[in-house]
């Protein structure tokens, strides 16, 4: 049964598609920082191909990296949980972080199965930024970033968490730590992404009829 959050708390997933305007009802993200335990739309058979796709990928990348030398971090042991001084957390877990033993130069490295999406990068950015505030084995360290797809991969150099990033993500982290909830903007596309349920969002929509009210009238052209 949903329930209120101890405390407000942020996955670098929700904010990286809110970031990259693939999230448009911020509500959803809004909900989901303040409330626990909610009912999640149910997936499909799609999830279980995925899961090996990656697996896959992911070991492709560890092998990689350990024949260079370098040590090797995989999914678990990169969880981390990073503080705001207002108390909102921010959580994730990067697939693989790879360090050099000799220089101590790490990189993150994020698994995509699917076409690439802008939030990808903005995610591998938010980890790299969030990281060395979370565990003292990357403090005070630059890290560089790479989305690795089935067709290539995309680099994320560390300049990338400039002033104007580091703007955008106060922003939005704003709004997912005010008391005020955003307004819900219910819409056949952007609820299909969406897991959460009408038990929570009585307006979801999940049928593919249009999303106003008005019927269609024909233009004289």
């Amino acid at each position: 049964m949903t329930r209120p959050r101890n405390g407000v708390y942020v996955w670098v997933t929700w904010l990286s598609k809110l970031m990259a305007g693939e999230t448009t009802c911020h509500w959803s993200s809004w909900f989901k920082a303040h409330h626990t335990e909610y009912s999640k739309a149910p997936g499909d058979f799609q999830l279980a191909v995925w899961t090996a796709e990656h697996t896959r990928l992911l070991d492709e990348v560890a092998k990689e990296r350990e024949k260079l030398g370098e040590t090797v971090f995989r999914e678990g042991q990169n969880k981390f949980l990073a503080k705001r001084p207002s108390g909102l957390s921010v959580a994730g877990t990067p697939d693989l972080i790879s360090m050099n033993p000799q220089s101590g130069h790490c990189t993150v490295y994020d698994i995509k199965t699917g076409n690439p999406r802008q939030s990808d990068i903005i995610q591998v950015a938010l980890y790299m930024m969030f990281l060395p505030y979370a565990t003292g084995l990357y403090r005070g360290k630059k890290l560089d970033g790479c989305v690795v797809y089935k067709t290539g991969r995309s680099e994320v150099p560390h300049h990338i968490i400039d002033d104007k990033f580091k703007q955008n993500v106060t922003y939005f982290l704003n709004i997912l730590e005010s008391s005020t909830p955003p307004s819900r903007l219910p819409s056949h596309t952007g609820c299909s992404w969406c897991d959460l349920t009408t038990a929570d969002c009585p307006e979801r929509r999940d049928n593919e009829e249009s999303d106003t009210n008005e019927p269609a009238q024909e233009f004289p052209l």
